[in-house]
């Protein structure tokens, strides 16, 4: 028998409802996000996913974690922001959303949680991002998740647009990174899971 170290790994993009709503059910068990909190974005899903290149890791068949990346707007991390800041702050004002790619949803199983398959997931992602060439990256975080957001904030040289209260009730904030910045991540990951491999 595989053990999950032993198993192959492979990333894909998500085209069926099913596996969509596979992948959403598991974000929101993986994030541990309570039913009310859940409202806001199971309302929107449908329209999001339909505007989003959405993939899935898969170990042996299994779904184990995955991202949402939008193309289209409206932003989710705009809509969770406070009106008067997408209407005001200056970075909004100048560059538009079809210049932006957001991230709503990033998950990994907690089973697999660990170096090799958190660096194959992150470089995935990183790479996904990086050949829609877009300038700028949104994503939004939650406050208490500090280990994530100050992954996020560490990796890629990231500026705040906004933090208090989101619209799904939760307390957080929405951040952009210009993507030339994700060049090195890709790289220092790629580095690392060739390391792995060779060791």
């Amino acid at each position: 028998m595989k053990t999950l170290n032993q198993q192959q790994p492979s990333i894909r993009q998500l085209v069926t409802a099913e596996h969509q709503s596979i992948f959403l059910d598991s974000y929101f068990a993986c994030t541990g996000r309570p039913p009310e909190r859940q409202k806001f974005l199971r309302s929107i899903a449908a329209d999001v996913f339909r505007r989003s290149y959405t993939a899935a890791y898969f170990l042996d068949g299994t779904m184990v974690g995955g991202f949402c990346l939008t193309l289209e707007p409206p932003l989710v991390e705009l809509e969770l922001m406070p009106a008067n800041i997408r209407d005001t702050h200056p970075f909004l004002q100048e560059v538009g959303e079809q210049q932006m790619v957001s991230l709503p949803m990033l998950w990994l199983n907690k089973n697999v949680r660990g170096p090799r398959h958190s660096v194959y997931l992150w470089r995935g992602m990183l790479n996904s991002i990086y050949r829609l060439n877009r300038p700028y990256l949104l994503y939004t975080y939650q406050l208490h998740e500090e280990r994530n957001w100050r992954l996020y904030k560490r990796g890629g040289g990231s500026t705040n647009i906004y933090e208090g209260m989101l619209a799904n009730g939760g307390m957080g904030g929405v951040d952009y990174v210009p993507v030339e910045n994700l060049a090195p991540q890709i790289d220092y990951l790629t580095n690392f899971s060739e390391r792995r491999q060779a060791a």
